[in-house]
């Protein structure tokens, strides 16, 4: 049987007007692949140039929020190394300049953390409260940020918000602590020892056999003693 003729008809249309053989054809595609090539040639560049200038705003973007995340790192740590009335203008400048940034969310957590240390409580629980309100449930934050918000509504004397924010602690894992002897902090200052003590239990029934050496829980033992004899005596 005679071999495939060199120059049948389909091999003769892949070689170049001029007689010379394309690109496509040394990279020996498909006939088929070919043939498409050069009959979408015009939507295949004007494609590859939206992919390549798609490519290209994503690198910049990427450079651009690179850079930017790095000098409001800088700026924050500006910041956080000054004292008094300069700390307070670079942290604002940081949440306003650099927004959307992890560093301009730190930045407004340490407002928060100042209002606290200056008895500003009413400025702190509305600060936490703006930036739990930006973080997800998922992110480490939030708790951090869900306890803040619970002791500036405490030491603001809104007990039933702190109480509400100290319920929600109890169900999120390391800060159980926290919420359960915040809740039972409230309620003694209210008077309320027996919904005190009604905490405290709940929190004791918490730990398990092995921890009876804990800390936490020797602590909370001799609160509930302390408790106990109060109302005994009452």
């Amino acid at each position: 049987m005679a071999g495939q003729s060199a120059f049948d008809k389909q091999q003769l249309q892949e070689i170049s007007p001029d007689g010379h053989v394309g690109l496509l054809e040394h990279l020996n595609l498909p006939p088929a692949v070919i043939r498409y090539v050069k009959k979408n040639k015009k939507k295949l560049q004007i494609g590859a140039a939206v992919v390549g200038a798609v490519v290209l705003c994503l690198t910049l973007y990427s450079s651009y929020r690179t850079n930017r995340i790095e000098k409001a790192s800088s700026a924050l740590a500006l910041a956080m190394q000054a004292t008094g009335g300069e700390r307070q203008k670079g942290l604002v400048v940081v949440t306003t300049d650099f927004s959307g940034t992890p560093s301009a969310i730190w930045a407004a957590v340490e407002i928060a953390h100042d209002f606290i240390t200056a008895g500003k409580f009413k400025e702190a629980a509305e600060q936490y409260g703006a930036v739990w309100k930006k973080t997800s449930h998922s992110d480490p934050l939030h708790a951090l940020l869900s306890f803040g918000l619970a002791q500036a509504y405490e030491a603001s004397a809104e007990f039933d918000a702190a109480a509400l924010e100290y319920k929600a602690l109890q169900k999120i894992v390391g800060y159980e602590g926290e919420g359960f002897t915040g809740l039972a902090r409230i309620y003694e200052s209210q008077g309320k020892g027996k919904e005190a003590l009604a905490v405290y239990e709940d929190y004791l029934a918490t730990f398990t056999g092995q921890d009876q050496n804990n800390p936490d829980r020797v602590a909370l033992d001799e609160k509930i003693a302390r408790l106990k004899a109060t109302l005994q005596g009452t």
